[in-house]
Parts: structure tokens; C-alpha cells; sequence
């Protein structure tokens, strides 16, 4: 276990903090953020994507036509919070360098409408947007929740946002590891494992550092957390029925990892393995050269695949924060979840969730397109 982080400097005005929950997706985000919900003081939003699309902003962009096209964007749209009720709380004349008070109005409305004081968002993307958060909120409070990456890319193997390529998912833990190195000493690092062995102890940590006291809501989030803002999809929902010590059932029908992948995980993410205690697995025998190479001639075309929808998926967010395309969220989300199609065959009686629609101005989105370059 993780010995508890107390050394941070402490909050001078934890109402003034937002918290931010991030780590490699499949990594227990959903369910810490699920924990910290049930309690009295605290909402934090799922997925809302705030600094993500902000990567996306054009050159020159106004505040304004960013945060119009952020609104019809489907992590928007599950926040269930009126587009109008932002606008009016936001000053006029405000620029994209100073996007924390967009942040600060959207995510501060939606815990207000949850009677919660404490807000912040629940992102694992939010791994690369660190350098920003801090720039923008010095005094943040980012819980980063990590996990064995075996497991973790096993799991995103069957994960229709995931990718098709073993080889990329693994290389994913070790890249959004890369990102946290540099702020190691302003965030508390958390294990998924440390959570489902010793939940008390382990909130009873994160509590402390974003300042906020002990409360027994935590540990009953299944009864006490809120339930109707994030998509109704199959891994989602499975998530927020979990208990931290219930083990996830979700690999049931999956291949495991071949000796070969499970060596090179291992080695690709040598540095988080040491850091967060996690030993090599024991084989009865060590997988041979011809064996790495077949396992990794056998991912090529998944990789291609995968960063081919990858790119084409950025494009598409590229264009419509650039106002050339409208994507509509419902189509947004349906993208995000075609990133590995053959992973749906794990889910057989899925049905995709409906987007909610928000009122919208009578002012089309597409009359906001930058004149061509």
C-alpha cells in the first residue's frame, strides 16, 4: 500500500480548489469519483471534457464561439446543465486566456445545482492538460488513481473507446505516467488496489488532501452518489453498482494476455511498475524472440487501425471547434465509441444511450464558422 501523502501545502480556501480526478482510463476513476460524490460537500462532474476541447480551440478564436461549440458537444450535453444559465453568469468581453473562470462558472453551477459546495471534474485525458490546470489553479487538488497496467491494458482491449492495438494501449499507461512525472509532488497518487483493499484508510488520505472532513457517505456511494449524469453505458453502469473490495466481472469472454504481451507491458511500463510496487509476473517459462515478434507483427494492423479512427476522430473535433462541421453530439459520442468496434462483441445486447438534448439558441452553431483561411 501507497503510504499516505500528508506533506502538501495545505488549502488556505478549499471552496475556492477545484478537484480534479484523473489517471489511465480503466484505472478506478469512475468509481473514486462515484466515492467522492456521496460526500456532503463535493460534486464532481464525469467526463465533462472542459480542458480536452480547450486543446482544440483554433488560433484566434473568441471565448465566445469556443463555448458555443463546446456546448454542442455530447460531454456538454451530460452535464444536464442549461447552456443560458453559463452565459449569464459570465462576464462580458471574456478571452480563452482566461478559460478558468468558464470552468469555474460551469462546474461551480452544476455542484450548486447538486447542493455541493466542492466541484471539479472527473477526466483521465486530463493526465496532458496538468500544465494548464496549474497555470490556471495553482492551488488545485488533483487525485491521480493508478493500477497494475496489466489488467489495465487487458481491460482497455475490450473497451469500444479503447484502441484495437495492444501495443498502443500499454504505450498509454506509460505516456499518460510521462505526463504526472513532472508534478509528482503537487498531486496524491492513489492505487486502485489500495481503494479496494483498504477503502477507509485510502479516502480517509484523499479527503485530507483536498480539505475536506472524514464523512461515512463515502464509503456508501452506491446508495448516496449521483447516478443520472453519465452515459448509460455498459461499463459505466457496472461501475457505479461496485463496491471498492467487488472485483469487475467485465473480462469474462476476453483472451488473456499471451506470456509475450504480459513481458512487454511489464518492460514498456518499468518505471510505474517500480513506483507503484508491482511485481513482475511469475512464468513457467519465458516467452522466446519468435514470440515477442509474432505478438507484435500480430498488433500491426490493429495499430493502424486505431490510429487511423484516433486521427479521424481529431479531425472531427478539429473541424467543429474550427467551424467548419458541425458534429452533432449524438454522432460525437457514437464516433467515440467506434475507436475499437470489435470490442462490442463483449457487450451483445447493447443499446446506444440517447444524448440529452439541451435548449439552444435560435442562433445555429453553424453560423459561427471562422471565415476560410
Amino acid at each position: 500500500m501507497l503510504e499516505p501523502q500528508l506533506s502538501h501545502r495545505p488549502i488556505e480556501s478549499p471552496d475556492q480548489s477545484p478537484i480534479f480526478v484523473i489517471g489511465t482510463g480503466r484505472s478506478g476513476t469512475t468509481l473514486l469519483r462515484q466515492m467522492l460524490n456521496a460526500h456532503p460537500r463535493i460534486y464532481i462532474s464525469h467526463e465533462a471534457g472542459f480542458y480536452s476541447y480547450l486543446r482544440h480551440a483554433p488560433k484566434r478564436i473568441s471565448a465566445h464561439d469556443w463555448l458555443e461549440r463546446y456546448f454542442q458537444t455530447y460531454s456538454y450535453a451530460f452535464l444536464h446543465l442549461d447552456p443560458q444559465q453559463v452565459r449569464d453568469l459570465l462576464p462580458t468581453g471574456l478571452t480563452l486566456d482566461r478559460a478558468a473562470e468558464i470552468f469555474q462558472v460551469i462546474m461551480r453551477a452544476k455542484a450548486a445545482q447538486q447542493g455541493k459546495a466542492r466541484y471539479g471534474e472527473k477526466n483521465p485525458l486530463d493526465t496532458h492538460n496538468l500544465p494548464r490546470i496549474f497555470a490556471d489553479f495553482p492551488d488545485a487538488r488533483v487525485v491521480c488513481i493508478m493500477r497494475d497496467p496489466r489488467p489495465t491494458v487487458e481491460s482497455f482491449n475490450r473497451m469500444p473507446f479503447g484502441t484495437s492495438s495492444v501495443l498502443l494501449n500499454t504505450y498509454l499507461c506509460r505516456v499518460q505516467f510521462a505526463h504526472i512525472e513532472p508534478y509528482l509532488d503537487r498531486i496524491l497518487e492513489v492505487r486502485l488496489e489500495d481503494l479496494s483493499e483498504d477503502p477507509r484508510r485510502t479516502m480517509q488520505s484523499i479527503l485530507h488532501f483536498i480539505g475536506e472532513p472524514w464523512d461515512d457517505a463515502v464509503l456508501e456511494h452506491v446508495h448516496r452518489s449521483q447516478v443520472d449524469d453519465v452515459p448509460a453505458l455498459p461499463w459505466f453502469v457496472k461501475a457505479k453498482s461496485l463496491r471498492p473490495n467487488q472485483k469487475d466481472s467485465g473480462s469474462e469472454g476476453s483472451e488473456p494476455l499471451s506470456p509475450a504481451w504480459l513481458r512487454l507491458i511489464e518492460k514498456i511500463n518499468r518505471v510505474l511498475m517500480l513506483r507503484y510496487g508491482y511485481e513482475s509476473k511469475w512464468l513457467e517459462q519465458e516467452p522466446t524472440l519468435w514470440e515477442y515478434l509474432r505478438a507484435l507483427l500480430g498488433d500491426v494492423a490493429g495499430m493502424a487501425e486505431a490510429t487511423y479512427r484516433l486521427l479521424a476522430m481529431k479531425r472531427l473535433i478539429d473541424r467543429h471547434f474550427q467551424g467548419k462541421e458541425l458534429l452533432d453530439p449524438q454522432r460525437g459520442m457514437e464516433e467515440n465509441l467506434q475507436l475499437n468496434p470489435a470490442a462490442w462483441r463483449y457487450y451483445p445486447s447493447f443499446e446506444m444511450p440517447q444524448v440529452p438534448r439541451l435548449p439552444v439558441r435560435e442562433e445555429s452553431p453553424l453560423s459561427l464558422r471562422l471565415p476560410p483561411a
